[in-house]
């Protein structure tokens, strides 16, 4: 797809890798590649049970966590969706918000307690104004400053001992797996964008 081929072109102008920037901190980086990416099988259970974590925070994770990896943090599992819950389960959400012309754009932490797809109880939304002279690219990332910030703000909670008050998604859901050829088409005829080159310079300020 070309969206995946142009991240990972802007990952390749020199910045630190993953790899690296582990190393510095001190933080070894180990994935499920060579387990191919069988996160819950009883070796990927036994390579996260050996980490002996407090907390387990998703961040783009691509694999379904299942319950058994659920119950190994003390303080369970956190994800980040680029999308508002409930109304945006499942991949690309920000652009099914341009799709449908919304007004905010949202990204939600919540928590993953069984193997069901966003569809844990929220701990916070940070939104902000969707911007329709920026590509989807741009308006994702955009969401990931507030995103953070709720991820910074849930793990100094926990060190302070705090729990996190998180409430279930009551109202209705939405869910969408990607979006096929025909409603590509249809949002670039629209005047959407995918990513745009001329934005690289906004993408780098991340």
């Amino acid at each position: 797809m070309d969206l995946a081929a142009f991240e990972q072109r802007l990952l390749k102008d020199g910045r630190p890798s993953f790899e690296a920037l582990s190393e510095s901190a001190g933080c070894p980086l180990q994935g499920f590649a060579d387990l191919d990416n069988r996160v819950n099988s009883t070796a990927g259970i036994a390579r996260i049970t050996a980490t002996e974590p407090e907390l387990i925070i998703s961040v783009r994770f691509g694999l379904i966590i299942r319950e058994a990896v659920i119950a190994i943090p003390k303080q369970g599992v956190i994800n980040l969706h680029s999308g508002l819950l409930p109304d945006y389960r499942g991949v690309m959400a920000t652009f099914r918000a341009m799709q449908n012309n919304d007004p905010e754009i949202a990204s939600t932490l919540h928590f993953i307690q069984d193997g069901g797809i966003d569809n844990g109880d929220i701990i916070s939304v940070s939104a902000i104004p969707l911007n329709r002279h920026h590509s989807y690219l741009l308006n994702v990332i955009n969401l990931y400053a507030g995103g953070c910030q709720q991820i910074l703000n849930s793990v100094a909670a926990l060190t302070a001992g705090q729990s996190l008050a998180a409430h279930p998604q009551e109202q209705a859901a939405g869910y969408y797996s990607f979006p096929s050829q025909s409603e590509i088409d249809g949002f670039l005829t629209a005047g959407g964008r995918l990513y745009d080159e001329a934005e690289i310079t906004a993408l780098n300020q991340y």
